[in-house]
């Protein structure tokens, strides 16, 4: 498997060190992105305390590109299927057409995994518009309010067709904090918000429900739009609950940091339908690509993102520990565009990474030369627009032609 090609350098964790918040490569171990919620509400506050990134070796690991390229050559403009004995026009049409598929994706550096996964699921290489060569701003709003207690870091976010919803940590140091799910308009205007005990991430059903996991409780908190309570689900089954995610199906699947595993339930009744365990060091966010149902996981643990059958089956993963192309370092929130097309939050390299959906490197749609401070949540709003949550701050992205 692609996956188990790549060798990488897993370093031990520590939850007590602390850096200079303006550094980005350090000597040292990292705690992890749940830290720095522990912490401080602020990544940028000049009094905080945060984890360590890991230290970068560079040659240490390859890039996943390069691994992939030393066995899969590209496929040829002229390249050709031959015909069957028994001539059928029907198949030959649909045989030229997956020519068509294959000389518009023509990955140099696609690996034997992902190239069959693109033959058995055309449908996640279809023509998509062409990527700007610098995604423009068009509009960002601030998620403090006057009467929280501090800036916060947001860690989950979720757009309706009214509204964008933002969860936001609480200090675990000063016990002090906004610790709030807050619901926005699209244009930043406040409506109302949901005090929990230590949410974390966010989902939104068709109707509106809004689907916010809880650390303390550890379980998942149903509200209706208007910020009524409607049900608890997971309770008693979650114990770490994180990224939480809604399928095409309208189920609710959530990564569970503790039990390393997918838990997804029905959005109704709350019942568990299916468990899908994960080798992974720690698993953080979750999505679902809404071309192919596969399931992205990030893995903060391991600095890469891992991309998964809906069954569960590992594709392949993208990233190594560093700040180069093909790495990463601290990879949070995971979102997709219709297109299949994923984006990743590399919280400590202070940049958006957007991929194909083979897993292949297109170009970071934001980094920290356009003031981006670190990304913790993102998510494709209904006008196929990218919003990046970094910081304490909401900015829509338009990143396609």
């Amino acid at each position: 498997m692609v996956g188990q090609a790549i060798v990488q350098s897993k370093l031990p964790t520590t939850e007590e060190e602390t850096i200079p918040k303006s550094a980005i490569h350090f000597s040292g171990r990292e705690s992890g992105l749940e830290e720095v919620i522990k912490q401080s509400n602020s990544p940028i506050a000049e009094e905080e305390t945060i984890p360590k990134s890991p230290t970068h070796s560079p040659g240490h690991e390859a890039m996943l590109g390069q691994v992939l390229g030393q066995s899969n050559p590209p496929i040829a403009e002229e390249e050709t299927i031959p015909k069957s004995a028994a001539h059928s026009p029907g198949r030959e049409a649909v045989l030229g057409q997956a020519i068509v598929h294959l000389q518009r994706l023509r990955p140099p550096r696609l690996g034997v995994m992902n190239f069959l996964h693109t033959l058995l699921n055309p449908k996640s290489t279809s023509p998509s518009p062409l990527f700007l060569e610098k995604a423009k701003c068009v509009h960002s709003f601030k998620a403090r309010m006057k009467d929280d207690k501090s800036d916060t870091l947001i860690t989950g976010l979720a757009i309706s067709k009214q509204h964008v919803i933002t969860v936001h940590g609480k200090n675990y140091v000063s016990k002090e904090g906004n610790n709030k799910t807050k619901v926005f308009t699209h244009a930043g205007e406040f409506k109302f918000d949901i005090t929990l005990n230590h949410a974390f991430d966010v989902a939104v059903s068709q109707t509106g429900h809004l689907f916010i996991t809880s650390r303390g409780d550890k379980c998942v908190e149903v509200y209706s739009t208007r910020g009524q309570h409607v049900t608890t689900m997971g309770r008693g089954k979650l114990e770490g609950p994180r990224g939480i995610t809604i399928n095409r199906q309208g189920h609710v699947m959530v990564c569970d940091k503790t039990k390393e595993s997918v838990f997804t339930f029905h959005a109704d009744s709350g019942h568990i339908l299916n468990i899908i365990p994960l080798n992974v060091q720690h698993p953080l966010y979750i999505t679902v690509n809404r071309v192919d149902d596969n399931i992205v996981i990030s893995d903060y643990g391991s600095d890469c993102v891992r991309v998964l059958s809906p069954t569960g089956g590992q594709l392949y993963q993208y990233g190594t520990r560093g700040s180069g192309d093909g790495q990463m370092c601290g990879p949070g929130g995971v979102c997709t565009d219709s297109y299949g097309h994923i984006f990743i939050a590399d919280y400590w390299n202070r940049r958006v990474v957007a991929l194909s959906p083979q897993g292949q490197l297109i170009r970071y749609i934001a980094t920290a030369e356009d003031g981006l401070e670190h990304p913790t949540a993102l998510v494709v709003n209904p006008a196929g627009q990218l919003v990046v949550a970094s910081g304490g701050k909401v900015t829509t992205f338009q990143y396609l032609q």
